[in-house]
């Protein structure tokens, strides 16, 4: 169902509905529901078509949306249908719920030799409840078996009996069934006994006793198991042979069928067989008889047949399964050899089962055939994870799962998985006073019958069945011997949720699963038709749906406004017929359509729309109405009133209609302006900068059943503001001092201040003083966030002030130029930028996007200079980069090289003659001043003395000998990381003649080379920057 538009609302909407009460004569019922909607809704009680009314045993509390009836000192007349019906503006909902009134149970006579005392006859009518419900049992095939229930009521209950949901006379073999009725004691109820000479095995299930009368319905179940006699031959001695066909099954004429299945994958067989008497069906593997175990399930499907499920198939599963059927008109088999396929890689030692008992520890261990393979653990389909509960170690090829605080729940099969889902499985058996715990989870269709079964250890004990924590009632429940029962007849969803048993500290747990039957909603209503004979009324009839549903149904009627998309609930109807939609029932004037559908537990119907539309205009009535308004010279005058229905209407200045199709306007050029506002259920006009002559004005407002007006008073203002007359603007740096003066026309006149609405309280950052007329408002340092409205209010009169507070601009100092950058690969490079303050915001920029620190770029910030650094620059660290202060911006462009070579000269080898004594100078030209060298004098390292003198200047690196010998004849090296320039140096006694083999043009005295001037900046070794040119 959609919701109205925003103007109208929404309806109500049941979030809660109340639920049935069952509650015993002279006691105390509560249905509670929560309910919503806009306006909120009025909420009333009825019963049988009359609203109910508060009286000293009946009152309705309600807190916020929820809403209830509580009846106290209940009597078998308050037993019945209540409905809670909710309405507001926007539509109307109900919801029901019955209170059944049972008569308290008599108290048990005191047993007397003469006679027994009768029980006081009922005092009113009411629905059956079981005085004495069946009782499960276990008993052994042959054995006789009764079957007992009572129950009381007014009128007397009528009882039957059920077997696994089917009456008896539906069962296939009821023949051997006896009923024997009776009257319940003190004669206020019925009795009705099932009685089975001779129980055979097909007899097992689950009978549910049902009881109803005019008042109501009830169910009592039990369970009934039925065991083969140790030794003894399963025969029915009282059937003779002959009477009846033998048992018919799938015909076994050859070889027994072949089933494959994964190791660590279930089996499921299942076997159909009929005959009469009801065949009774043994389950064989490699003819031993099977009893149902952790990994071997046994039970019949809702299709009637006869499942065997093997769970996680091991290799051990693998062998002839038979299907026996047989009664006393013979037997027949069916068999299936089961092959378990078994994986490639298996675990080098599998689990094996282990026992624990209750609050110990269980050790399960098994070993993988290589210390690397990844393994899981399960209990069952669950996932088992690493933690206190659930130990899990894996040491080399050993994989161990430790369980710590046994409890019954962790009974069951257990499994350690590789990859490939292969498993190793095997059972965990917990010792304690729980010997069968209960399934993990119990799925069940609604209807169904749930059927629980624990075991104990010692016999005769009783155990507490719960529900999320709650007791059940004890007529679901039954023991004997070591066996107990829970059985939940024909459950509902209320019955799902967690069924614990519990046996002093040793409880066991079972999620219940109910899930819902699909059934049909109900068909639509029929013969629909809208009459418009009355004005302002709409009068719509139908017909039920055919066929009628099965459920209780009703009526649901939704209208349209023409135009609009969403259709709106109306009402809800409990019988078909007629009914007559006035115009109260619509929010507004308009004209609207109508549908109605059938709604029922199982949903709703196609909705079906009645020909036409019909205009309906509401009746409005005044909610708040309007009143006389005292205002000063200059100030706006508002007039509101609330109606109890959206509707338009007409206002009126001095008798003048104001015209309604200008929201804005004026009664006449030059005089009162006005504005009119609608929304909702409110009206209002406002009329703007009135003035002294506007007062005794009077204001009416005019719509259909509603008329109402008040009157305009101008109240002189005591007090006038001198100055300023108009808003005034300021704008202030920070730190400086703002002075804000309002000047009245009285002395000494009280006035306050306020920034952005709201009140200003005085501080050491905001002073307020008074003097005489002024009044002033003081920032001794004004900050950017004291920008704002300010406002000095006093009687009816304002002065306004805006102020804005920005910080003085920032200057770059330095650089002031465009500043160009060269370096290699690897070196740092450092962009400075100095501003004069130090608080000022500084953002750098590359190539148009902002900077940010990273580990390949450094921000430093050292009062007013800050630095862009980059720690070891690569080719694609240049580019354009800005210094962005204020509004000024420094800009620097950084090339970044990959060198190949640091030695710039000599570019080949170099040989030198010198004659003994003469000064003798290698020279190498490196690119970067910086860099460091090493001299070497055929392989070795030279030391620096009087007799070679290590020099270095800008980019040069020179070798002197001032006075070169003939031991000083050589191979020099200038070496700097890889690279090397290589100096021959041979010293002579003399000069060689002109026709030495050895005299070469190249042979010289290297003293000096040019070189470029270059203006280089220093940094310490740490930090080698490339300066600017």
């Amino acid at each position: 169902m959609k919701a109205g538009s925003g103007d109208q609302g929404s309806p109500p909407c049941f979030l809660r509905f109340p639920r049935p009460v069952r509650v015993v004569s002279g006691g105390e019922a509560e249905l509670k529901c929560v309910v919503l909607g806009e306006p909120p809704p009025i909420v009333a009680w009825e019963k049988g078509g009359q609203q109910l009314a508060a009286s000293e045993r009946l009152s309705f509390p309600a807190d916020g949306a929820e809403h209830g009836l509580l009846l106290t000192g209940a009597l078998p007349t308050d037993a019945g249908v209540y409905v809670c019906r909710a309405r507001n503006t926007a539509g109307e909902a109900y919801a029901a719920a019955a209170i059944t009134v049972l008569e308290p149970p008599a108290p048990e006579p005191e047993p007397q030799p003469a006679q027994r005392p009768l029980s006081p006859p009922a005092t009113g009518e009411g629905a059956p409840l079981f005085l004495t419900g069946p009782r499960s049992q276990w008993v052994l095939r042959g054995t006789e078996v009764v079957l007992t229930c009572q129950a009381g009521g007014l009128p007397a209950p009528t009882l039957h009996w059920e077997k696994d949901g089917m009456a008896l006379d539906e069962v296939w073999d009821s023949s051997h069934f006896a009923l024997e009725p009776g009257s319940a004691e003190g004669g206020r109820g019925s009795s009705l006994a099932l009685r089975i000479p001779a129980v055979r095995l097909p007899d097992s299930g689950v009978y549910v006793c049902h009881a109803r009368n005019a008042h109501g319905h009830a169910q009592a179940g039990a369970l009934l198991q039925v065991h083969q006699p140790p030794e003894s031959p399963p025969e029915d001695p009282d059937e003779a042979p002959g009477q009846a066909p033998k048992p018919v099954v799938e015909p076994l004429k050859c070889a027994p069928k072949t089933f494959w299945v994964n190791e660590g994958k279930h089996a499921k067989f299942r076997c159909y067989v009929m005959g009469k008497p009801e065949p009774e069906i043994e389950w064989h593997w490699e003819g031993r008889p099977l009893l149902p175990d952790r990994r071997r399930l046994m039970y019949r499907d809702r299709d009637g047949g006869f499942v065997l499920k093997v769970l996680y198939c091991q290799a051990k599963d693998r062998g002839l399964y038979v299907c026996a059927a047989r009664n006393s008109a013979g037997q027949t088999l069916s068999a299936v050899q089961l092959h378990v396929k078994e994986p490639r890689l298996r675990f080098s030692r599998p689990l094996q089962d282990v026992e624990g008992r209750e609050h110990g520890i269980a050790v399960l261990e098994c070993k993988v055939p290589n210390s690397r393979i990844p393994t899981a653990w399960f209990r069952e389909d669950q996932r088992l994870l690493p933690c206190r509960k659930y130990e899990q170690i894996e040491e080399g090829t050993v994989r161990r799962l430790i369980i710590h605080r046994l409890k019954a729940d962790d009974d069951g099969v257990y499994l350690c998985e590789m990859r490939g889902r292969v498993r190793t499985v095997a059972n965990v058996t917990v010792k304690g006073p729980i010997l069968k715990r209960l399934p993990r989870k119990l799925d069940v269709l609604e209807g169904e019958n749930a059927v629980l079964l624990v075991e104990t250890r010692d016999a005769g004990v009783q155990g507490r069945w719960s529900r999320d924590g709650e007791d059940l009632p004890t007529t679901c429940q039954s023991s004997s011997g070591h066996m107990h029962a829970l059985v939940l007849p024909g459950v509902t969803r209320e019955d799902a949720g967690e069924v614990t048993f519990s046996l002093g500290n040793s409880r066991t747990t079972t999620l219940l699963r109910v899930k819902c039957v699909k059934h049909n909603p109900p068909g639509p209503p029929v013969l629909v038709e809208m009459f418009k004979g009355h004005k302002n009324m709409v009068l719509l009839t139908w017909k039920p749906p055919e066929p009628a549903p099965e459920t209780p149904f009703i009526y649901r009627l939704e209208r349209q406004n023409v135009g609009s998309e969403d259709w709106v609930q109306c009402f809800s109807v409990e019988k078909a017929g007629a009914v007559e939609v006035p115009g109260d029932c619509v929010p507004s004037e308009g004209d609207y359509r109508f549908r109605i559908c059938t709604v029922s537990e199982h949903g709703r119907s196609p909705h079906v729309v009645f020909h036409g539309s019909a205009h309906l205009v509401p009746t409005a009535r005044l909610v708040e109405g309007l009143k006389d308004i005292q205002v000063y010279d200059g100030e706006d005058a508002v007039f509101s009133l609330i109606l109890s229905t959206i509707i338009q209407g007409n206002w009126f200045l001095n008798g003048e209609e104001l015209k309604s199709t200008e929201p804005e306007g004026q009664v006449e050029p030059g005089a009162l302006r006005y504005r009119m506002e609608h929304s909702g259920l409110q009206h209002q006009l406002i009329l703007q900068a009135v003035k002294h002559q506007d007062s005794g004005a009077l204001v009416g407002f005019s719509c259909p059943g509603v008329q109402d007006s008040a009157a305009l008073t101008i109240q002189e203002s005591p007090v006038h503001i001198l100055s300023p007359q108009d808003k005034v603007s300021l704008t202030f740096t920070t730190s400086e001092k703002v002075v804000l003066t309002c000047e009245l026309s009285r002395v000494d006149f009280p006035a306050s201040w306020y920034k952005d609405g709201q009140k200003v309280e005085e501080s050491e950052s905001l002073v307020v003083k008074m003097d005489g007329r002024k009044h002033r408002l003081v920032l001794p340092a004004a900050a950017v966030r004291d920008s704002g409205e300010f406002e000095c209010r006093t009687e009816g009169v304002s002065a306004f002030f805006s102020v804005t507070v920005r910080d003085p601009p920032v200057h770059i100092l330095d650089p002031r130029e465009h500043v160009f950058v060269h370096a290699i690969t690897s070196e740092c490079v450092m962009l400075t930028c100095e501003v004069d303050r130090e608080d000022a915001p500084v953002h750098w920029y590359k190539d148009g996007q902002e900077v940010e620190e990273s580990d390949v770029t450094v921000l430093e910030n050292e009062g007013p200079h800050h630095r862009l650094v980059l720690p070891a620059a690569q080719p694609s660290d240049g580019g354009e980069f800005q210094c962005l202060a204020g509004d000024e911006r420094a800009y620097f462009t950084v090339t970044i090289t990959d060198v190949s070579s640091w030695i710039v000269y000599p570019s080949g080898k170099v040989y030198v003659a010198a004659v003994r004594l003469e000064r003798v100078v290698l020279t190498c030209e490196l690119c970067r001043p910086w860099a460091e060298v090493r001299w070497t004098k055929d392989g070795e390292e030279v030391v620096e003395s009087p007799a070679l003198l290590l020099q270095k200047e800008d980019t040069i690196r020179r070798l002197v000998l001032p006075a070169v010998q003939l031991e000083d004849s050589g191979e020099y090296l200038c070496e700097i990381d890889d690279e090397s320039a290589s100096f021959t140096v041979t010293v002579t006694e003399s000069y060689q003649s002109q026709d030495s083999s050895h005299n070469n043009p190249e042979l010289c005295v290297l003293l000096k080379k040019p070189k470029t001037r270059r203006l280089w900046s220093r940094f310490p070794p740490w930090r080698r920057t490339a300066g600017a040119e």
